[in-house]
């Protein structure tokens, strides 16, 4: 895909769009998704009209997007985890504290799921950012040995898989079968990381949400619609460290 930016917005040229549309985000701005099958000329014609016709939907998206700015507890406004909870591997880890003023922050991992942290722990930006690190590398082990037995289930091979810590997506994967899991998800129950990761593995012979996707989605798990509704609601419930 390739992006450019154009005045106030950016344009994305996306192989799976039928249309286009907008996506607007606190961190990337405004994102114009255009198909790859349009002409420079049918842009450039379409896209001013475009844009002047979704100024309510922009106002209305962007006055949400910063009142949950607001309303978003910063870093310091979060307590130190003394427990967390992997549901969808049923491991709980116990974190032990000790501040040392002045050193650098070290994570240990101990046996039985316990977790030594030693350090500034005033400095809760870089206790979050090493825990973040370290359920990153400890959920990709899990969620590719997952993949792999659904990709095998369902008969959807893949290429490559990637664990990101992503703030608002779930998963993605491209038009080379390569996809893009959010380490999260092994914070959710294991209904919904099974939804994401076939969600993610049937997008391998359909690059788009067509009807023949949902169809094919929910024959691989029914309900689907009822699971991406909940992945909405779950987001919001994140642990404050998140």
């Amino acid at each position: 895909m390739l992006e450019k930016t154009i005045d106030q917005y950016s344009i994305r040229i996306s192989k799976r769009a039928k249309y286009m549309r907008l996506s607007l985000s606190l961190e990337k701005g405004l994102v114009v998704v255009i198909p790859q099958f349009m002409t420079k000329n049918q842009v450039n014609t379409m896209l001013p009209d475009f844009i002047n016709q979704q100024q309510k939907w922009i106002t209305q998206t962007l006055k949400k997007l910063q009142l949950r700015k607001q309303l978003r507890p910063s870093a310091e406004q979060c307590l130190l985890p003394e427990k967390i909870s992997l549901i969808a591997l049923g491991k709980i880890f116990s974190i032990e504290y000790i501040n040392i003023v002045d050193a650098s922050l070290i994570l240990e991992y101990k046996e039985d799921n316990h977790l030594i942290i030693s350090g500034h722990i005033d400095n809760k930006k870089g206790v979050f950012s090493l825990l973040e690190r370290f359920f990153k590398q400890y959920a990709r082990s899990y969620l590719q040995l997952r993949l792999d037995e659904l990709s095998h289930d369902l008969n959807l091979p893949y290429n490559r898989l990637t664990v990101r810590a992503q703030k608002t997506r779930w998963g993605s994967c491209s038009s080379k079968k390569n996809i893009n899991l959010n380490y999260k998800l092994v914070f959710l129950d294991n209904s919904l990381m099974d939804y994401v990761l076939i969600h993610e593995l049937l997008h391998t012979i359909h690059m788009n949400h067509s009807k023949a996707y949902w169809v094919d989605l929910d024959a691989a798990m029914p309900g689907a619609r009822s699971f991406d509704k909940q992945l909405n609601q779950v987001t919001r419930k994140m642990p404050c460290w998140m």
